[in-house]
């Protein structure tokens, strides 16, 4: 029995009675979760203690949030994620959060911030999952990977942080 025109049907069933039922309907729900995985060697002990470290973490405006876009040096192939040749990334762990309502995409970051500190990590790649379509400000959940950037990469990231080489500052700027 060839079962591709009763999958078909099936599956174009499904359209049709979602596409009659209404936006609302389309709408899910994100399970609430604060899962840390750190990449390499399974140690689900350290995992936990990154989650429960990251907690107490309270200045995280050092760690650099990218929505949906990888810092030079890292790419994603069809295989996996990695560091190209001549980098020093290192990539440390993924998160995936959510308190099982809508919350603001600021609140979020804030917390991925947190466990990229307690991780060793100064950056994040996320994504935010299910984002209500009257307001891109808030979503449901949030998966990043946490990362520990190249120095030079950051550097260009983020200038203002960048050692002064020979010492001299920039003309108005003043060292307290």
């Amino acid at each position: 029995m060839n079962l591709r025109p009763v999958c078909l049907s099936l599956v174009l069933g499904a359209f049709a009675a979602l596409g009659c039922s209404g936006p609302a309907s389309l709408q899910g729900r994100a399970l609430k979760q604060n899962e840390y995985r750190g990449y390499g060697e399974y140690l689900p002990e350290r995992d936990r203690e990154v989650l429960a470290q990251a907690e107490a973490v309270k200045d995280v405006a050092s760690v650099i949030f990218l929505q949906e876009t990888f810092p030079e040096g890292i790419e994603m192939t069809p295989q996996m994620l990695q560091v190209k040749a001549g980098y020093s990334h290192q990539l440390l762990g993924k998160l995936a959060f959510s308190r099982g309502q809508v919350d603001s995409k600021q609140d979020l970051i804030e917390h991925v911030r947190q466990v990229a500190v307690a991780a060793g990590g100064d950056a994040a790649v996320g994504i935010f999952l299910l984002t209500p379509a009257n307001d891109y400000s808030q979503a449901q959940a949030v998966e990043a990977v946490i990362i520990k950037l190249d120095p030079r990469v950051r550097a260009k990231l983020r200038p203002a942080e960048a050692p002064v080489k020979d010492g001299s500052r920039a003309p108005g700027v003043e060292q307290i």
